[in-house]
């Protein structure tokens, strides 16, 4: 009886170690490059758009943060494909004409590079070659035609994977509008946060500037008072309000961007 006492315990204690070590590594999983909040994977590639104002530099995701970046996979021997970039290239015109600040760019596949005229031509947007050492397609696990839509911070906002649920053929009305309302979707709300101790933390876009005001009433007759305004260097940002914490007063805040 002690000996099967035991053995139960044991295979009880086993599965709950297995169950934890299961939770614990889920935890730990990074997010998969499709799914919204994943960061922009860590390449950098040769833009070989002559057009371009970095024609023939190597770079990558740091160029782009601070504003939304619609990247797509494409590949220069494909007929599907410079439709594509056509209509990449008659969108960007269509947002800069209402000054809607958007980076379109494309990443040709490595077995595309001796035709890298035929995506030159018909764009003026960034091009990127990828490679078999760099392989961004790999990084970004897609295939050709799949599109990744990053918000300021160069977390993945949206993903259309080629014939998805959703239509993504730009040549089509409905793919059109359904890319062109994800990238409009697609900029980061900064949020404000207030512990207890006063400090004021800004979740917003390194290198923009907010004033963050502050009231000790949240009634009727309510008043914004400014209390500082800052131009952060990192997406996340901590004030204390230390004058609130001297007077030991009770503070409420609101952040909102300076343009």
């Amino acid at each position: 009886m002690n000996n099967l006492t035991s053995t139960r315990c044991f295979i009880a204690t086993l599965m709950l170690s297995m169950a934890c070590t299961a939770s614990t590594l889920a935890q730990n999983q990074p997010l998969s490059p499709k799914q919204p909040g994943a960061p922009w994977p860590d390449w950098e590639l040769a833009d070989f758009q002559p057009k371009s104002p970095r024609f023939n530099e190597t770079y990558g995701r740091s160029h782009f943060h601070g504003q939304v970046t619609f990247v797509a996979l494409l590949a220069t021997w494909c007929s599907y494909c410079k439709t594509q970039i056509e209509k990449m290239e008659e969108m960007r015109k269509e947002f800069a004409a209402n000054r809607i600040e958007v980076n379109f760019i494309v990443v040709n596949i490595d077995s595309g590079a001796s035709e890298q005229d035929e995506f030159t031509s018909r764009c003026s947007f960034p091009l990127f070659q990828d490679t078999q050492l760099v392989d961004a397609f790999g990084l970004h696990q897609g295939g050709k035609d799949d599109y990744y839509i990053y918000n300021e911070r160069g977390e993945l906002s949206d993903f259309f994977p080629y014939r998805g649920n959703r239509e993504s053929d730009l040549a089509s009305p409905e793919g059109y509008a359904n890319v062109k309302q994800a990238i409009l979707d697609a900029p980061f709300q900064s949020r404000l946060s207030v512990d207890t101790v006063a400090a004021v933390k800004i979740d917003g876009i390194a290198g923009r500037t907010y004033q963050i005001d502050f009231s000790e009433d949240l009634g009727d007759k309510k008043q914004w008072k400014a209390l500082k305004i800052v131009t952060i260097d990192a997406d996340q940002f901590i004030y204390v309000d230390l004058e609130a914490t001297r007077l030991r007063k009770q503070r409420f805040y609101q952040v909102e961007e300076v343009p």
